[in-house]
């Protein structure tokens, strides 16, 4: 936001949850340290946080100034009438952002006791809402969620947060793509045998079972988090890099992606999930997901394209692997040489960077071929620590900017995308159970054998992407 002479009033529904504690304020203190002029106002059921809200401001952001001035407001999300100590403690004057960092079930109630009360303020730039994924939980729950949005704000007042598109990494996977003469004229159908997506964690769900049990892999990242990379991956050119044209280049290419067949996809639970406490002990509920996924349009017919996320795998990382068309196989004494194929690693987290491995002679007198990489560490582009994708969110928020946002339509694209996988996962049979520390079930290994991809890559695993 342009300077103003009061402090913008952050309103943090859900203030007492591990989000606010564990990313929003800790990236507060970085957009305050930035000259930012913020006051903190937690809300939610209870009278005050054990301890203090205040005193959680200064153990998470070591700001005494912004904890001096953060305020506590009581109100039932549902209930308009109890808003009214809200709407006395951010006044009439001033820039407000709201914050959701609720459960998603809570966002419409928050959202429609906002405008009740006149606090939304449709068409107003100094009055904006930030809403965490997911945003919905089917085709039909997020369009509504997304009516109820545009009654009561316009577009540019609503900010939809998939803080994986606020990573450097990620928005330079639209730097490498356009910028590189080498890269961008072949990336297509005539140059690439396939494109690999993995989000994978190496913890389990942890203390989120309450959450998680009702959510599910699909939910909580395939339908956000790899279908945004994913778009970013094989969407054509914007006409600008303004926010507008790339959110119309992404929404584009997903309504290229046809929605998925359960047949082109495997899902998975790991070992000891169902004695999480919190856990339904006969829960069916999929900790892994993995896909085929068929692209519908000139650039991409024909290529396989595999996605695969979970948790209690063997490593944390998130990356985008593009496979080039192998080359002519080399013959050295008429002998046919085993051929190397040629990968492009997109890694979004951790290390991020860019890596290229090749075929390389390997040293010595004989004439032997061997995996190497050509690397690019990001970290290394710059003497500073690469910002928290939260801290980029939010000052993107305060600017008024949505390059890192997706637009309502994607993500009512997205979930046109996933919906019938859900339906048929909901309705019946059990995941497959896989091994804590591996890559998840084996069914994952021969869908993509299967269906033309040959296996699953790692970087890391193979040699050469060390």
């Amino acid at each position: 936001m342009p300077a103003r002479a009061a402090p913008t009033d952050i309103v943090i529904f859900g203030a007492s949850g591990d989000l606010t504690r564990n990313k929003i304020l800790p990236a507060l203190r970085y957009v305050a340290a930035a000259g930012h002029r913020l006051r903190l106002i937690g809300a939610g059921r209870s009278a005050e946080l054990d301890g203090g809200w205040g005193k959680l401001v200064l153990e998470t952001t070591a700001d005494s100034e912004l904890a001096a001035s953060a305020r506590w407001v009581r109100l039932d999300y549902g209930a308009p009438e109890t808003y009214q100590p809200l709407r006395e403690e951010i006044g009439d004057d001033g820039p407000v952002v709201f914050y959701m960092a609720t459960p998603p079930l809570a966002f419409p109630h928050i959202v429609q006791s906002l405008a009740d009360l006149g606090l939304t303020r449709k068409g107003d730039h100094w009055r904006r809402i930030v809403v965490e994924k997911p945003l919905g939980s089917d085709y039909q729950t997020a369009r509504r969620l997304n009516h109820l949005l545009a009654d009561c704000f316009e577009e540019n007042q609503v900010f939809r947060i998939d803080h994986y598109l606020a990573k450097d990494t990620v928005q330079n996977v639209l730097a490498f793509r356009f910028s590189n003469s080498l890269f961008e004229p072949n990336w297509n159908r005539t140059m690439i045998h396939s494109i690999q997506i993995t989000a994978a964690e190496v913890g389990d769900i942890g203390t989120r079972a309450g959450y998680y049990d009702h959510i599910g892999a699909v939910r909580d990242m395939v339908q956000n988090h790899v279908l945004q990379v994913l778009a970013l991956t094989v969407m054509d050119a914007p006409t600008t890099f303004d926010p507008a044209d790339i959110r119309k280049a992404k929404l584009e290419a997903l309504r290229a992606v046809q929605p998925i067949e359960p047949g082109n996809a495997v899902r998975g639970q790991y070992e000891g999930y169902p004695d999480t406490p919190g856990v339904v002990k006969a829960s069916r509920r999929e900790t892994y997901a993995a896909a085929r996924l068929i692209i519908e349009n000139w650039r991409w017919e024909g290529v396989p394209i595999f996605v695969r996320t979970g948790k209690a795998l063997r490593r944390s990382v998130t990356e985008v692997v593009v496979r080039l068309r192998d080359a002519p196989h080399i013959r050295i004494g008429g002998l046919r040489q085993p051929g190397i194929p040629t990968l492009l690693v997109l890694r979004i987290q951790p290390e991020e960077g860019v890596l290229l491995r090749i075929g390389a002679k390997r040293p010595g007198t004989r004439f032997e071929m061997l995996p190497a990489g050509l690397k690019l560490e990001y970290k290394a582009l710059t003497p500073q620590p690469l910002p928290d994708a939260y801290e980029n969110v939010l000052l993107e928020v305060l600017a008024g900017g949505h390059t890192m946002f997706p637009g309502g339509r994607e993500i009512e694209r997205s979930w046109a995308i996933v919906d019938p996988l859900i339906q048929a996962w909901e309705g019946a049979g059990h995941p497959d159970v896989y091994r804590r520390g591996s890559w998840g079930p084996g069914t994952a290994d021969e869908l993509v054998t299967q269906n033309g991809g040959g296996r699953w890559i790692a970087s890391g695993d193979e040699p050469g992407t060390q």
